[in-house]
């Protein structure tokens, strides 16, 4: 339960907007082709490049910092 807990709340600190997005692309990897799949994923990356969050994260990462996520 401890390690669920600690996983969850992990998850929690990641940027919703790539979270929902990642749950999109493996859901529609089990409903569509693989091609058709592959195409949403890649769609969906290059969204979620252009967000205030992934400008964040590489910043942190580059500032060897924990990210702060706005959601956007």
């Amino acid at each position: 339960m401890d390690e669920t807990l600690a996983l969850a709340e992990r998850i929690a600190g990641f940027s919703l907007p790539a979270l929902i997005a990642i749950k999109e692309s493996v859901n529609r990897a089990h409903e569509t082709p693989l091609a058709e799949g592959v195409r949403f994923e890649r769609r969906q990356m290059y969204a979620r490049f252009a967000s205030e969050d992934a400008h964040e994260g590489m910043r942190a990462f580059l500032e060897r910092r924990a990210p702060r996520f706005g959601h956007r």
